[in-house]
């Protein structure tokens, strides 16, 4: 009887499980399709084509995210650099610039940061255009 249960409450957990699992993909499925990231060529376009408001402000997205996806990777960087600064790679010397050394990361983490500032700005160019576009 006691098994009984135990099997009955697994089974129970595990169809609310995959239900809720169902439901998340059902409800984030659509959103996510009106949010698809531009390929280059697509980005290349808009921007050369860009007339409408709704134009401007996909272009302005896109740069946002690529401004998020920069930080994220100089952050990851900046931690790395102490690291590598306290345990230096004896190898190093005959490999400088390795991306095991701490001026590698360090370098690289501040021209992500930079890169994420000019993209930033892309996107609030763009959302000015986009106050004087068309529709």
């Amino acid at each position: 009887m006691l098994n009984h249960l135990i099997n009955t409450r697994t089974l129970r957990l595990a169809v609310f499980a995959v239900a809720t699992a169902m439901l998340t993909v059902v409800v984030s499925v659509p959103a996510g399709a009106a949010d698809k990231t531009l390929s280059k060529s697509e980005l290349k376009n808009l921007v050369a084509n860009a007339e409408t408001k709704a134009d401007h402000e996909r272009v302005a997205k896109y740069f946002d995210a690529e401004a998020l996806r920069y930080e994220a990777e100089s952050k990851d960087h900046g931690e790395l650099a102490p690291f590598y600064q306290r345990n230096p790679d004896p190898a190093l010397s005959k490999h400088p610039g390795s991306p095991r050394a701490f001026e590698h990361c360090d370098s690289l983490s501040k021209s992500l940061q930079k890169a994420a500032e000019d993209a930033r700005q892309m996107a609030a160019d763009h959302r000015g255009m986009e106050k004087e576009a068309k529709k």
